[in-house]
């Protein structure tokens, strides 16, 4: 909404109050303007007295952007082109404006394809490795030789890469039609690639081969699993998910079967499945008591590997005595018939007798083995193997036995477990993925920036050689031919990704055909990201977020703080307020209020590392470059350097967190003050770490007061707070007595007294649904304006060629009973108050004042009791 604020007497007013976005507002003469899209695209509107605000620009196709008010006239931007309106005529004129210039930005140059690297696989034996990167299709040698680019596309992009089992061809996607097809191409470039699918319509994960290299499966957006015959380009149906998207999937060693993971609502998670190519049958293979992943078959058709989450271990929270199951995920191998070879059986040393019978296997070549599996039964037949449940993933198999990763990102483990020996070991550690050869012999692994090739085995280390150089994967990038690309993608991208496949009634192809002829005048790569902000607007959904991708990295200098107000003075410059921060977190912590630094406000800073701070016209400019150093500050009671003390002090390169740490101190006061120490405070940052640190930082010690004000205003989301509500809303459901001591509770944080929540219009995401199941738990009003509205939520999507793109929403917030709510509403506040500027400028501070009434004189009404234990018994009978 749109305020003038009187400087002269510190007042305020509030001209608009429309539900949509009034903004920019701006003074012509004595006549105020604004941008507001109250008509869903934004036009500029002449505030009216009465109310009826005057339209009185008329852009239908695009928002009016970027107004700016001169003496006589505003200009803006619309669709590309600046605007002159003219308050005296009424009306817009185009301008024309011709600029010339160079245009670096558009200049073809060379970038390090490796920096942007999409997929990778290696060769069965090893020798080369493959990656997806910067949009085209790259072999590498694990030593000697030249990088060769297979795709050489530069108007396309090549994703998902794979190598096939027999060594010959690399399969990938590329969207050469228009849409994402999958290719075939010979591994060494020596001939054309050979388009085998046709009418794609959607995006489509990785495709894993055959072994028999014949068929490749894949999943999609549309939760399909499906397979094509590479000779034919047939694609056949495995089967559809309503619950997760399958990307989990695994041919048998014969290449008759595929093992994969479904969603299954009864365990909020998955359950592994084997279909039959050969009778066209699905088999649901494990139960849904448990959530299990990452389907496996061993390379000899004995066992189905998988990882699950089967282990419950108990543990608890240091702060309260919350249940917490941590490291629930082992890796587990199923019999796939009761005739496999038995794991874990006892063993027994026997001398062993030759055999002198010649082989008869035709001359020595192994026939085809058929594997079979018998599905009934197999839950009873599963064993675990390692010993330590953890965070467990990227499961492969080779003869020997299972390669699993063991950790998060860049500190993971890549373990080996040996089926016949029956040992977990380290294969690498520190290590963010890896591919294990379709060979079984090599592993292609990576480590930060770093891709290298090592045996497939115990013992391996990043450090002893097998490092790719990657430094000659150059590539010519045009600019502009890879914009139209990367627009044509995001398009794409958030089509099918964005959770309403309607779009929220857009014509997505019209949608694309509107702007696309902007990409014709992008100039630089943050031109395209305008475009792309303009697209996502086009959704009016929150959590669309434009990432900018291969943008010019600008080095920061970082300049020290002191965590202190610093006034000029006297010549020289005076301690103001020093925020106290907490000296025993690093985090928060304040250099001048620091133990055993004797600072205080008042005092004069009369030198900076011998700098002499008389006549300098901006103090920060003496600490610029010196973020986190120790400087000498020179320091005196007085204006003067005589009897001056030289004191050393660590700076900071942010106050943020001390400015909020103190006004989070002074709410506390306020409201201490303000209800006679009877009503607690916290506030809640967000809902993500802060806003959880937070809450188990000042709400247990508070728990004893007679009611509780939650403050959510500016709280800016993170996690669901769904535990963050229950956690507040939590009342004593027994008392414990034990001797000489006071009535304790379980749980053991819990409130009894009444409570109410602030919240604002910047209390967003998380900072949304935190009120509406604060309001649903029926723990109290909320106080203060509506909120952002923003619970539609975003959980991934792939990048573009360059790493940017736009972060779309995948899934939408829904009510109890099933309803569409909060979006683009917000959630309203039982008890309206608006902190008005010229009372908070005052330092009052309105919604708080009037939540502390109402809870005192909620407390009024239904006074706190008291728990007193009775007397202990005397007679039993």
């Amino acid at each position: 909404d749109v305020w003038v604020y009187d400087l002269g007497d510190n007042s305020a007013k509030q001209l608009t109050t429309n539900r949509a976005t009034d903004y920019q507002p701006m003074w012509v003469g004595d006549d105020i303007y604004f941008d507001s899209d109250r008509d869903y695209k934004l036009n500029l509107y002449l505030y009216k007295e009465s109310g009826d605000h005057e339209k009185i620009t008329m852009h239908e196709e695009f928002d009016v952007l970027w107004p700016s008010a001169g003496p006589q006239a505003i200009v803006y931007e619309n669709g590309g082109y600046l605007y002159r309106y003219d308050p005296a005529v009424g009306a817009s004129a185009r301008l024309d404006i011709e600029v010339t210039g160079d245009l670096p930005g558009r200049m073809p140059r060379f970038v390090n394809a490796a920096d942007n690297i999409q997929s990778a696989d290696l060769s069965p034996d090893g020798k080369r490795a493959v990656f997806a990167a910067r949009g085209e299709i790259f072999t590498v040698p694990a030593k000697d030789g030249q990088i060769r680019n297979i795709s050489k596309t530069p108007t396309g992009r090549e994703i998902h890469v794979a190598w096939s089992p027999d060594g010959k061809n690399l399969a990938y996607l590329s969207d050469a039609t228009g849409e994402y097809e999958i290719y075939i191409s010979p591994q060494d470039g020596s001939g054309p690639a050979r388009q085998v699918t046709k009418g794609g319509d959607v995006w489509r994960f990785p495709m894993i081969w055959s072994p028999d290299s014949s068929k490749l499966a894949f999943g999609d957006k549309k939760q399909r699993l499906q397979y094509v015959e590479v000779g034919n380009g047939r694609i056949t149906q495995v089967d559809h998910s309503t619950m997760i998207d399958i990307q989990e999937y695994s041919w048998s060693p014969d290449s008759r079967y595929l093992a994969y993971v479904k969603g299954n609502p009864a365990n909020s998670g998955g359950d592994i499945w084997l279909y039959s190519l050969g009778n066209k049958k699905k088999y649901q293979m494990t139960s849904s008591d448990t959530n299990d992943s990452e389907p496996v078959f061993d390379p000899q058709g004995r066992y189905l590997y998988f990882a699950s989450d089967r282990d419950f271990n108990l543990t608890f929270g240091d702060r309260d005595s919350a249940f917490i199951y941590s490291d629930s995920t082992r890796v587990y191998a199923g019999l796939l018939t009761p005739d496999s070879p038995a794991l874990h059986r006892p063993k027994s040393d026997e001398v062993s007798i030759g055999d002198d019978e010649g082989d008869d296997d035709d001359n020595g070549k192994e026939k085809e083995k058929r594997i079979n599996v018998v599905p009934q039964g197999f839950e009873s037949r599963v064993t675990a193997l390692n010993e330590a449940g953890g965070n467990i993933g990227a499961l492969s198999a080779n003869d020997k036995g299972l390669f699993y990763l063991s950790g998060q990102h860049d500190e993971a483990e890549l373990r080996f477990y040996d089926i016949e020996e029956e040992k977990d070991d380290t294969v690498l550690t520190g290590i963010d993925a890896y591919v294990l050869a379709s060979g079984g012999e090599k592993i292609l692994y990576s480590h930060g920036d770093e891709w290298g090739i090592v045996d497939a085995a115990a013992g391996q280390s990043t450090e002893n050689g097998g490092t790719l150089d990657l430094s000659t994967m150059q590539l010519r990038v045009d600019p502009l031919v890879e914009w139209r690309q990367m627009y044509v993608d995001q398009w794409r991208i958030v089509r099918d990704w964005f959770y309403d496949p309607n779009m929220h009634g857009n014509d997505w192809p019209a949608i694309r055909d509107q702007y696309a002829p902007l990409v014709e005048y992008v100039a630089h790569r943050a031109d395209l990201d305008y475009i792309f902000g303009e697209i996502a607007g086009e959704l009016n959904a929150g959590h669309n977020y434009v990432q900018s991708g291969d943008q010019p990295v600008v080095e920061r200098l970082n300049g020290g703080l002191l965590g202190a107000e610093i006034l000029p003075a006297d010549g020289f410059f005076r301690v103001g307020k020093i925020f106290a921060g907490q000296s025993w977190n690093e985090q928060a912590r304040s250099p001048l209020a620091q133990p055993g630094v004797n600072i205080s406000a008042g005092d004069y800073i009369i030198a900076v590392d011998g700098v002499n701070t008389a006549g300098v016209d901006n103090f920060y400019r003496l600490l610029e470059n010196k973020g986190d150093q120790v400087v000498t500050l020179t320091v005196n009671t007085t204006a003067r350097r005589k009897g001056a003390r030289d004191v050393m002090v660590r700076t900071i390169t942010g106050e943020t967190g001390l400015r909020y740490l103190d006004w989070v101190d002074s709410r506390r006061a306020m409201v201490d003050r303000l209800s006679g120490g009877r009503v607690g405070y916290f506030h809640l940052p967000n809902t993500a770490f802060a806003g959880n640190r937070e809450l188990y930082r000042l709400f247990p010690s508070q728990t004893h007061k007679d009611a509780m004000l939650v403050d959510v205003r500016y709280n800016g989301g993170g996690f669901i707070p769904d535990q963050m509500a229950e956690v507040i809303g939590r009342k004593a459901l027994s008392y414990w007595k034990q001797r000489g001591l006071d009535p304790s509770s379980t749980p053991g944080i819990s409130h009894e007294g009444p409570k109410a929540a602030l919240i604002n219009n910047y209390s967003s995401s998380g900072g949304d649904a935190f009120p509406y199941y604060f309001r649903a738990m029926g723990l109290g009003p909320l106080i203060g304006t509506r909120t952002w509205g923003g619970l539609i939520g975003i959980s991934g999507n792939p990048q573009l060629a360059d790493g940017g793109g736009i972060l779309t929403s995948t899934f939408r917030f829904m009510d109890s009973a099933g309803n569409f709510v909060v979006e683009n509403e917000g959630v309203s506040p039982d008890y309206e108050v608006v902190d008005r500027p010229e009372l908070v400028a005052r330092g009052e501070d309105p919604s708080l004042e009037f939540a502390v009434k109402y809870l005192l004189e909620q407390l009024e009404k239904n006074p706190p009791k008291e728990i007193v234990a009775p007397p202990a018994p005397t007679k039993f009978r």
